[in-house]
């Protein structure tokens, strides 16, 4: 959506609370995600003079720094929880994640955070490539060099593969079963 001088924050929000509510949850789950939003039309109201002339860019720009800010509040809160209550956290079970039967979520899972935020804003919010870019904060060419390694990174660890020793059973995924709006170009 473009912004121009005369469009007023109301017919934005109109337009754009759907996409950015499902940009948050995606990210955050649905428990948070209404809160979230509303924090993103909180600052953009306060900065709507500010507000550049392609507004759905830099809106999914603003979701993405509050929910940073959320993860590291959450993440104090969850330190501060397991210091009082005396609890260790959970360790990395490497030899229950390798017997498991491996299909898409876990291939994503196994993903570096960066790579899964360029795959997203590409594949879930149907960004272009310049738009992921502004939203990322970099260049047009760095964000195509990041969402290509993270494709590739992906089919690797779709097509690499082992089959599930204890049952037998191959993976639920095929070797080129990547999504096609994760194929295509930017």
């Amino acid at each position: 959506m473009t912004a121009g001088p005369d469009m007023v924050f109301s017919e934005v929000f109109r337009a754009m609370y759907p996409e950015v509510l499902r940009f948050v949850q995606r990210r955050a789950g649905p428990d948070a995600a209404e809160d979230l939003a509303a924090e993103v039309f909180t600052i953009a109201w306060g900065k709507w003079g500010a507000v550049p002339r392609e507004v759905r860019p830099w809106l999914f720009g603003v979701a993405r720094n509050v929910l940073a800010e959320d993860r590291r509040v959450q993440g104090r809160r969850r330190r501060l929880e397991l210091r009082l209550g005396g609890e260790r956290e959970p360790l990395y079970d490497e030899v229950g994640l390798t017997a498991m039967t491996v299909d898409l979520q876990v291939a994503w899972a196994r993903l570096s955070d960066v790579d899964r935020e360029a795959l997203a804003l590409v594949a879930w919010d149907g960004l272009t490539g310049r738009e992921a870019a502004q939203v990322l904060g970099c260049t047009r060419a760095a964000f195509s060099v990041r969402l290509s390694r993270a494709r590739r990174r992906l089919k690797r660890l779709l097509s690499d593969v082992e089959p599930h020793a204890a049952t037998g059973s191959t993976p639920c995924v095929a070797h080129d079963s990547t999504p096609s709006t994760l194929k295509g170009t930017p």
